[in-house]
């Protein structure tokens, strides 16, 4: 396996560590707005070296282009459809928890920030939590190895303090009553919801207000949505997700004469 230390400079792997490292830094030294957008950008450098790794061409915004070199790199919000596209699905939760924090991102850089400071406390340990599963199960490179040893404790601190928070949430829920197995959309933990009045649900990690769909009209389950559902169009988020990539493949399709 690659060390760290042997990657080249300027490589989007060897980048993303850079932004990675600088981000628990600014953790450490409570400064999370500037954690955050380290955090984000070092995800869209390893969601892109992952395209790399099948085509260089792949993360590129045109793969058509004529002059690749002048072509800009595909958005942060594009890359969990083009990794579907590709085979290589982020999962729903995934791709909602990479929108929601470029979402913190283009806040901190273009606007006012509105984002709840206490949320992004509880997010950040997600995302991490995230990019050390990629990094081991779809570039073969254990956190461990990614980052230099005198972070290894605010990393561990940081996941540990994401599962505290997800045994927290699932308490909080247990003691209110109400428990539903399901997975939140937006958070992607399980046993944290409690369902309310009016077949609204509450997740006590992510704080999110959802609903219960007691019947999707696409496959049939029993889930649980983001949106509130309407009479006699009850579809859950799989297979919404499911219809936008078959829509886009439909497209795909009619562009190459099939």
């Amino acid at each position: 396996m690659t060390p760290v230390s042997a990657r080249p400079v300027g490589s989007l792997l060897g980048s993303a560590q850079e932004f990675l490292v600088e981000s628990l830094r600014n953790f450490s030294d409570h400064k999370p707005s500037l954690a955050i957008v380290h955090a984000v950008t070092a995800t869209e450098l390893v969601l892109k070296e992952r395209l790399a790794r099948s085509n260089p061409a792949l993360i590129l915004r045109n793969i058509d282009t004529r002059a690749p070199q002048k072509e800009q790199t595909v958005s942060l919000s594009a890359l969990p459809q083009r990794l579907a596209n590709l085979g290589m699905p982020l999962g729903s939760r995934r791709a909602q928890l990479i929108a929601a924090i470029a979402e913190w991102r283009n806040q901190i850089v273009h606007h006012m920030p509105s984002f709840d400071a206490r949320a992004a406390q509880r997010q950040l340990p997600q995302l991490l939590d995230f990019l050390a599963d990629f990094l081991r199960t779809e570039l073969g490179t254990p956190l461990e190895t990614f980052l230099p040893k005198a972070l290894y404790k605010v990393a561990h601190r940081l996941l540990t303090d994401w599962q505290k928070a997800v045994a927290a949430a699932q308490a909080s829920a247990t003691q209110e009553g109400g428990v539903l197995p399901d997975t939140c959309p937006r958070c992607g933990s399980a046993a944290v919801m409690c369902l309310m009045a009016n077949a609204a649900v509450h997740c006590h990690l992510c704080g999110a207000a959802l609903y219960r769909c007691n019947s999707c009209d696409g496959c049939g389950r029993r889930t649980i949505i983001s949106y509130e559902s309407d009479e006699g169009r009850n579809f859950c988020e799989d297979c919404i997700d499911a219809a936008g990539d078959q829509y886009i493949q439909m497209q795909i399709d009619i562009a190459r004469g099939k």
